[in-house]
């Protein structure tokens, strides 16, 4: 008879038992994430606040001045313009890149693959400077099209405009790749085969079928490239000349040679809340896309 009541109660204490130790197991699995945690605490949201208050402290009318500071509006302009076109751009080529990579077979499709992820890890600067041999007065474009009679005085490409919106949407178009890549390698084969049987066109099939599919992930892809742009600095820098050059410049600028941080981080501010907000809409493409 004692036996028979000890089972109940063993019973009724081992569900008791377990949310315990799944509490316990879960703080034990909290602190392997501590180390990252506190770096991320230093390394981000200690800079963000003081930039926030730093930003603050400029006032109602630093403000103002800042708002009407033409180094600032053109900045901005220019990061908008640029962004823009950088973004149509890359999606563009991007899709061109992700449909062969899709329509390709396994060979073909590990090779195009492999040298996609080639330009995505390949140093900004190492893009930098090949730029920088291609595109010169003397570079390596000038003296073939002047070899073929093309051009009878050098093209000024670098540094200039020219060179810089190439350097972005060289940078720009791998990471653009792999949200289009994504959404298409997931399409239903069978679908297009319906609509081939129906009597479509491929052009039909592509603008009615595969298009619309897709969409979700040139969507994604272009606010992610967006965000990108926004916070180019190295290649502005070094392939554009002053009057091109972006907000991230401009930040630079303030912080580094002018030693004023409060506008610096002013204009910081604007950066991230923009950056922000297109990182909420990139996030949502992205969820709809999968």
């Amino acid at each position: 008879m004692a036996m028979n009541a000890a089972a109940p109660a063993a019973v009724e204490a081992a569900p008791e038992g377990r949310p315990a130790a799944l509490v316990a197991a879960h703080w034990r699995a909290a602190l392997w994430l501590l180390p990252v945690l506190v770096l991320y605490a230093v390394g981000l949201l200690l800079p963000l606040v003081i930039t926030v208050r730093r930003a603050l402290d400029l006032g109602w009318r630093g403000w103002g001045g800042l708002l009407t500071n033409s180094l600032f509006t053109g900045a901005a302009l220019n990061t908008v313009i640029d962004s823009i076109e950088i973004t149509v751009i890359s999606v563009l080529l991007a899709y061109s890149v992700a449909a062969a990579i899709w329509r390709s077979g396994t060979v073909a499709r590990a090779v195009m693959t492999t040298l996609v992820v080639i330009a995505f890890i390949t140093p900004v600067l190492v893009k930098v400077v090949a730029f920088n041999a291609l595109l010169r007065d003397n570079g390596v474009l000038n003296k073939v099209l002047q070899a073929l009679g093309l051009i009878e005085e050098p093209w000024h490409l670098f540094p200039g405009r020219p060179a810089m919106i190439l350097g972005m949407i060289q940078f720009a178009v791998p990471f653009a790749v792999f949200p289009i890549l994504g959404v298409l390698l997931r399409l239903d084969a069978r679908i297009e085969r319906a609509a081939e049987s129906l009597g479509a066109s491929p052009w039909r099939v592509f603008v009615h079928v595969v298009l619309p599919l897709s969409m979700p992930g040139v969507i994604a892809s272009a606010l992610l490239v967006f965000v990108i742009c926004t916070g180019f600095y190295v290649i502005p820098a070094t392939l554009g000349t002053p009057r091109d050059q972006l907000l991230a410049n401009v930040v630079a600028l303030y912080a580094l040679q002018l030693v004023d941080f409060n506008v610096a981080s002013a204009v910081a501010m604007t950066l991230v809340v923009v950056v922000g907000t297109m990182t909420l809409f990139h996030r949502r493409a992205e969820r709809a896309a999968h």
